[in-house]
């Protein structure tokens, strides 16, 4: 499943230098609606940039229900030690192309593509996954047809630039109003 909310104007954030201002794109209530969803799926995967701006802590704190396997990428393994994603609140995956190794709740697995990490995935049981990254990692799985189901949210703010969301080539299978955001569903 892939997940990513976008401005009226097709933004999924503004540009790195201007993160300061207000990133935040959805409501509430689709901010509770995606940590459900969380709960629901076996892991959760972001890229680096995400990682490294948003600093997200990838769990279900706003619902009841069990944390998802978080799964990161980070190729050179340059992420800073940091970030809410090396706090061993919850077991962790950091895919790079550098080592295979394991300390507590974090594992760090070699891989090389992203064919591999989902192999790696099925070869460990783990059948769900719902990829909440930016936009490179969103556009790699689109490019690569290695996906069931878009959700996209589109919040009320324009953000005029910044980064592009994503490019999706399917139509539309459901519009459902979230707040104040429409939540868009796109079928694979």
């Amino acid at each position: 499943i892939l997940k990513w909310a976008q401005t009226q104007d097709g933004f999924i954030s503004r540009e790195k230098d201007d993160i300061q201002n207000n990133n935040w794109i959805t409501s509430e209530e689709s901010k509770t609606l995606v940590h459900q969803w969380r709960s629901e799926e076996a892991a959760i995967l972001i890229g680096y940039n995400t990682a490294l701006i948003d600093n997200p802590k990838l769990n279900t704190r706003l619902v009841e229900g069990e944390n998802p396997l978080r799964l990161i990428i980070d190729k050179n393994l340059s992420l800073p030690a940091h970030l809410h994603i090396f706090d061993n609140s919850t077991p962790t995956i950091i895919f790079n192309s550098i080592e295979n190794k394991k300390v507590e709740n974090t594992e760090w697995v070699k891989v090389a593509s992203i064919q591999e990490i989902l192999d790696f995935l099925y070869h460990r049981n783990i059948t769900s996954l719902i990829v909440e990254g930016g936009a490179k990692t969103l556009q790699n799985f689109i490019d690569l047809n290695l996906w069931d189901e878009a959700l996209v949210f589109v919040g009320d703010k324009i953000f005029e630039s910044g980064v592009k969301a994503p490019l999706i080539d399917r139509k539309i299978t459901t519009e459902v109003a979230v707040g104040k955001d429409k939540l868009l569903i796109l079928i694979n």
